[in-house]
């Protein structure tokens, strides 16, 4: 089976403006007036939507957000990515992708992020940029496909661009990263997919869904990958799947990012602070 992302994509980001209305407690631990917000249609801005200058630690604050200003600009006018990826090819309006700048990695500096989506799923790309102050420039702390969770303890979830294996619906390939403080970037936790028997009771090769694997009865068993390679030889049971999940994410939160569209109007936000 092999599903385009695009539906899970959209999905995604309603799941996530439905969780800043719906979890107040992670609302006031992640989204704060150092994020840019998206106030509701004809409602008064509320605290967290004032955009204004946070304490980081950078040697000039203004340099960092006239970096993201600067390179978002020449995005939207030049199609340039920050990274220097020409996507002057694009599909749809260029105010269809998102950003948000937000301190996603808990350094006490904020990043940009970027979700491009306007051109084809294998095109498609979630980046994460910090503005190192010491070159003048911006680093691209991650690069992934665009659906993205982010969390309080510096691990981000991806999500795959196709579920071509054999997880069913219930289950969606990710990578799983770390922030890691002294390189100031992501390194790869892992790759995780999974086999469920509901879906399909024998592989390519018709070997059987391996139940003695399955210990916890779920229909499901899962294949960690730590080292970036794509194998399915090591099934494992659930629990240790979970356990597997419970030592990287724990009890950390999800940051709850509101993204904001790809138009000159919102890059004023950021224009504002300098």
């Amino acid at each position: 089976m092999k599903k385009v992302l695009n539906i899970i994509l959209s999905m995604v980001l309603c799941v996530t403006l439905a969780a800043c209305n719906n979890n107040p407690t992670a609302n006031t631990k992640d989204t704060n007036e150092n994020s840019l917000l998206t106030a509701s249609p004809g409602a008064p801005a509320a605290a967290s939507d004032t955009l204004s200058k946070s304490d980081n630690p950078v040697n000039n604050p203004d340099d960092m957000y006239h970096a993201y200003f600067t390179a978002l600009e020449n995005l939207i006018k030049n199609h340039i990515i920050p990274d220097g990826t020409d996507v002057e090819e694009q599909l749809g309006d260029m105010s269809e992708n998102k950003f948000a700048v937000h301190d996603v990695d808990n350094d006490g500096k904020e990043e940009l992020i970027l979700l491009y989506s306007t051109t084809i799923t294998a095109g498609m790309a979630g980046y994460v940029f910090a503005y190192d102050s010491k070159a003048g420039v911006l680093q691209t702390q991650l690069y992934e496909y665009p659906a993205l969770a982010f969390y309080n303890n510096g691990i981000v979830k991806a999500l795959w661009s196709h579920n071509q294996g054999r997880a069913g619906d219930h289950f969606w390939p990710y990578n799983l990263y770390q922030y890691v403080p002294e390189s100031d970037k992501y390194v790869l936790v892992g790759m995780v997919d999974a086999w469920d028997k509901n879906y399909a009771e024998t592989d390519d090769q018709n070997n059987p869904f391996p139940g003695d694997i399955d210990k916890s009865g779920t229909g499901i068993v899962y294949y960690i990958m730590e080292d970036g390679q794509d194998d399915d030889t090591h099934p494992v049971d659930a629990s240790e799947y979970n356990e597997w999940v419970g030592a990287h994410i724990g009890d950390a939160l999800e940051i709850q990012i509101q993204y904001l569209d790809l138009t000159e109007e919102n890059l004023s936000r950021i224009k504002n602070r300098l």
